[in-house]
Order: structure tokens, then sequence, then C-alpha cells
């Protein structure tokens, strides 16, 4: 033994999906709406359960609890749709984000393991990519807050305790 560790080299995606959702449940956190907790936890749950699916996958079971949510707080056939209408829109951005994932992993791979590091080419990278998920979050926040618009106050505050007692439950 050379004092190394004989494990297998780890793939960098999950910790990648793992910030992507730390980073929307942070805009979700921002957003202060009353909806959003509910969507993020979603989106958490689909990626957790999903890691190997595909998006449709993902965005299904996301709508399910959704849905769930929304039988709860006794919206309407309508207002489901609604809902559903603007979240999918409103996640379109983070997949094309995810899909570009790969691109950046190979960016990133072809910088750092060159004979020199290129510190400006690593910084047009992170930019880039951080103006990308600005954008996408923006396009989130938007979506959360049209999609809370949908209900009305009382189903808000519904969802707003059921959300706190989901949350005190693990």
């Amino acid at each position: 033994m050379n004092g190394s560790t004989d494990r297998a080299p780890t793939s960098r995606k999950p910790a990648r999906r793992r910030w992507l959702l730390g980073a929307a449940l942070a805009v979700a956190f921002v957003a202060g709406g009353v909806t959003a907790p509910v969507l993020m936890a979603s989106a958490q749950e689909a990626g957790m359960h999903g890691m190997m699916g595909d998006h449709g996958g993902m965005h299904a079971m996301a709508m399910a609890h959704v849905n769930r949510m929304l039988d709860q707080v006794g919206a309407s056939a309508d207002q489901k749709a609604r809902i559903a209408s603007i979240l999918h829109a409103g996640f379109q951005p983070m997949i094309g984000l995810h899909g570009r994932m790969g691109e950046t992993h190979a960016a990133l791979h072809a910088i750092l393991s060159a004979p020199s590091i290129d510190r400006g080419a690593l910084e047009q990278l992170r930019a880039r990519d951080i103006a990308e998920i600005d954008q996408a979050s923006r396009t989130m926040v938007q979506a959360f807050a049209d999609a809370a618009e949908v209900l009305r106050p009382e189903q808000r505050a519904r969802l707003a305790s059921l959300i706190q007692a989901h949350h005190a439950h693990p």
C-alpha cells in the first residue's frame, strides 16, 4: 500500500445537483412565497428519488406532490391546471441548466487538467454559469409568485399550515 485509498473516483454530478437544489431552495427562501417551500420540497424529493431518472419523471413526481398539497387546500381543477402550467414554464430554465452541466463539467476538466491553469477561463465559466443560474432563479421566483396568486388567501394560509406541519415532523 502506498498510503492512498483504493476507492473508485466519485462523480461530481450528484454534488452539482445538490448544489443546484440548494441554490433553488435559497431562491425559494428569499422569495418568501407560501407556495415556494412546497414546490422546492417536491423538487428536492423528486431529485433525490429520481436522480437516475429523466426530467419528465422528476417533473411528474414533483407535480404529483404539488397536486396532493393542492387537494388538501381545496384547489379547484382550474386552479390546479393553471398552477401546473405556470410551474412547468417556470422550471424550464432549470432543465436547460441541467442539460448543460455535462458541457460545464467537460470544460472544467479540460481547464483543470491542462499543463497550466487558465484562471481567466475558470472565471469566465463560473460567471457564465452564475448568470444562467441567476436568470433561471428569477424565472422560478416569478413562477412561484404567479402560482401563489392563483390560490385564494385562505388556501395559501392552509398551505402554509400544511408546510409547517410537514417540516415539524421530518
